[in-house]
């Protein structure tokens, strides 16, 4: 009788696992040497493709094809599902990769603050005026640019005072400055809020609330909107439309309403971003998604509709007032091009197309004669001559560059150099030429704000740079951390008072 042998169980497949994930990184490596997806912004998806792509064909291997024990295998599997247990997905970068956070760790505000500011005197003056004002998005000339009071000498290296930090809802407003006030937007469980803060204190003054909420997966929740304070009022626009006027000093509605359902316009797919212009006694505001008189103007003082204008869709940047060649005219940027309009009337004075078809949003930045637009997306920036002849006037393109793609973040011009961040990495242009001529290091999906002879860098991930303006290279003078979380508001300098916020919390410090 022949004895049967058992035969050797055969060991683990490790090769066969390496060779699988070596194809996986083979492939990444391939995608990411394509310019096209670099250019389009679309690195930070092929980089969660890959890790997707690592993580699926790891546990296909180890539940089909290890030759592991059962009990091994259910381990590994625990093992491997087990990060899903303990951080989650909040929100996705500029670059479309997930943002992520431990379960435990801190989330947007969804309570309204405590009421401890002191309001103002009836009938006093709200100022707008001075090195202390920040009175809108972009500042009191719109240019992305601090006047006035600037930095203290001997500050660099020096990291600032931190004056009080409070807790945010979700939302990418950042503040207006007023007085002794500064305001902003956010968004608290299914409320929108207006919201006027002390300066000095953080205490909250009075807050404005809509019934209204807007959520949006990669974009993020809330409104997008920075409010803008004139002649002692606030104006602010919602997320989903919401045009409210409210007395700076108390919070109370003037008047208010929703211009997208007064308008038969729709919401846009990352909701309103434009904060609010205000010109010669009017609100100015782009409008929807429909591809026809997609600018609008309302009374300062009542919310009457005055006239609409535009040819396309609007986009998520917000119009400037500006001179070109000879006339002040609103400079407002679409979905499918930059165009000048009449103030009193909305006429359509000129026009130029941009190639990106939707998600234009850095403002149009004003240099003399020309305009600058920039947008990501593998679309970069133009900059744009304005002429007036006997036949009216005539936009014509200087230059067009692929080396900086702004898609969040403004610009800013300095002594004939254009800065401005190209896809998160710093980068400065000749502003004749639209040559490059230096790239620095990579603060993600943030915003700038130049000051003086620097620029402050609001970096994607909380961080703050403060960097020497240069035409030669990149000098950085001072970096802390400010924030933890994903940060995509814009920073602003009032006086000496810097504010910087995120969907979590909002910190200011003094020099």
């Amino acid at each position: 009788m022949k004895s049967e042998l058992a035969s050797p169980r055969k060991g683990p497949r490790w090769r066969f696992l390496l060779i699988m994930e070596l194809v996986v990184v083979v492939a990444w490596l391939v995608l990411k040497s394509i310019p096209h997806f670099v250019e389009q912004g679309w690195g930070g998806a092929v980089d969660l493709l890959l890790l997707v792509a690592a993580i699926g064909v790891a546990l296909s291997w180890l539940i089909f094809f290890s030759r592991l024990r059962w009990k091994h295998r259910v381990i590994g599997i625990v093992l491997m599902l087990l990060p899903g247990a303990l951080v989650r997905i909040d929100g996705h970068t500029g670059s479309f990769f997930p943002q992520l956070s431990w379960r435990w760790s801190n989330q947007s505000a969804t309570q309204m603050p405590e009421i401890y500011g002191i309001m103002a005197q009836e009938g006093e003056l709200i100022k707008t005026t001075g090195p202390a004002s920040f009175p809108r998005f972009l500042g009191q000339n719109m240019d992305n640019w601090v006047t006035g009071e600037l930095l203290p000498n001997g500050w660099e290296g020096k990291v600032p005072e931190e004056l009080w930090r409070i807790e945010m809802g979700e939302g990418w407003s950042a503040f207006a400055v007023a007085g002794n006030f500064a305001y902003t937007m956010d968004q608290r469980g299914s409320i929108e809020t207006t919201i006027c803060y002390e300066l000095l204190t953080g205490y909250a003054v009075w807050t404005h609330s809509e019934e209204v909420r807007f959520e949006e997966s990669m974009g993020g929740n809330g409104p997008r909107s920075t409010p803008t304070v004139a002649d002692s009022k606030v104006y602010s626009l919602g997320a989903t439309g919401i045009l409210t006027c409210l007395d700076a000093r108390t919070g109370v509605v003037i008047w208010g309403k929703n211009i997208l359902e007064e308008t038969n316009q729709s919401v846009p797919k990352w909701a309103k971003s434009c904060s609010p212009l205000i010109v010669d006694g009017m609100v100015i505001v782009t409008l929807g998604s429909k591809a026809e008189k997609s600018l609008g103007a309302f009374s300062e003082n009542t919310g009457e509709l005055i006239w609409r204008s535009g040819n396309y869709p609007s986009s998520y940047a917000s119009p400037v007032v500006a001179t070109l060649a000879g006339k002040r005219q609103i400079v407002a940027i679409q979905q499918k091009a930059v165009a000048g309009f009449e103030i009193k009337t909305g006429k359509e004075l000129w026009s130029f197309p941009i190639r990106n078809p939707q998600s234009n949003c850095a403002s149009p930045l004003v240099v003399g004669d020309t305009v600058i637009t920039s947008s990501g997306y593998g679309y970069g920036t133009h900059r744009i001559q304005i002429k007036k002849d006997e036949t009216g006037f005539k936009a014509t393109e200087l230059w067009h560059s692929l080396k900086l793609k702004a898609k969040f973040a403004d610009m800013i011009v300095k002594d004939g150099f254009l800065y401005g961040l190209n896809d998160g990495r710093m980068t400065c242009l000749d502003l004749e030429s639209g040559k490059s001529v230096w790239r620095g290091g990579n603060y993600g999906h943030g915003q700038i704000l130049g000051v003086g002879d620097h620029i402050i860098v609001q970096g994607e991930q909380g961080g703050v740079t403060i960097l020497e303006l240069s035409p030669k290279e990149e000098k950085i003078v001072l970096e802390f951390d400010a924030l933890d979380h994903r940060t995509w508001n814009h920073p602003v300098l009032a006086g000496r008072i810097l504010l910087v916020r995120n969907d979590r919390e909002a910190v200011a410090f003094k020099y």
